[in-house]
């Protein structure tokens, strides 16, 4: 309950969901850069974003205690350990109300940064869906345009944009088969598939969804492990070793 631990710990979980390109440059004085780099960007809005939600669902909930910390460091400390997959809870944080969990989840799904110690899908390849999701959209109305994806100042390869969405989609059916693994050893369809998540994403949360991880089975704990593993070294890395391909070369 030390108000400087939690500060510390924030600050460092902060850095940690940084891309590690992006702290070279700023050690070597090259602020102007690092501020120019839109995922950087989108990290801090994120942040400073669901902060203020996170505020606003406290205040709301008249159950939960609303002193100045529980509404400034609580709300960032969690924000943070999420999205930074260190796995770090506030006490009492399960009373905050569903709202503030399913805004959990969405962040536990893309973490932080590539290039940084976070788990998830990566708030990068979210940039990239929006903007070609956009671009889609956009060409349904005139479908003769050419749109590209740009990235801090640079148009990212169709292959790349490509690379993404296939990413993505393997991510999460990951992490359905997954959950109906888990569902079909005994566990409840619910805790089951947020474990799976948890786990894929190197989130590591149990909260009151699974209780503990203790409860699971000998299989059920495998099964945990590779999908930490699969959701670590990412998916690619490890399906590519599931391929009768990869093998014979």
């Amino acid at each position: 309950n030390s108000l400087y631990i939690k500060i510390v710990t924030t600050v460092f979980m902060f850095i940690g969901g940084v891309n590690f390109a992006l702290i070279f440059k700023l050690s070597t004085g090259h602020v102007r850069s690092v501020w120019q780099n839109e995922t950087f960007r989108l990290y801090l809005m994120l942040i400073l974003s669901v902060f203020v939600f996170f505020d606003v669902a406290l205040l709301i909930n008249s159950s939960v205690t609303t002193d100045w910390e529980s509404l400034t460091i609580d709300p960032l400390f969690q924000i943070i350990s999420i999205m930074s997959s260190t796995g770090y809870l506030v006490e009492g944080s399960e009373n905050w109300g569903n709202a503030i969990f399913s805004v959990t989840l969405l962040l536990m799904f893309f973490g932080a940064c590539a290039g940084s110690t976070s788990g998830g899908a990566k708030i990068d390849r979210a940039l990239l869906l929006w903007k070609n999701s956009r671009n889609e959209l956009y060409r349904c109305i005139y479908p003769n345009h050419i749109l590209s994806v740009n990235s801090n100042g640079r148009t990212m390869s169709p292959e790349l944009v490509n690379k993404v969405g296939v990413f993505l989609c393997l991510y999460v059916l990951v992490i359905v088969v997954g959950g109906i693994i888990l569902s079909s050893m005994g566990l409840a369809v619910h805790q089951a598939f947020f474990s799976a998540f948890s786990c894929v994403s190197n989130t590591g949360l149990s909260t009151a969804e699974t209780g503990s991880f203790a409860a699971v089975s000998d299989g059920g704990k495998w099964v945990l492990s590779l999908l930490m593993l699969t959701g670590r070294l990412e998916v690619f890395t490890v399906l590519v070793l599931f391929t009768p391909t990869f093998w014979s070369k």
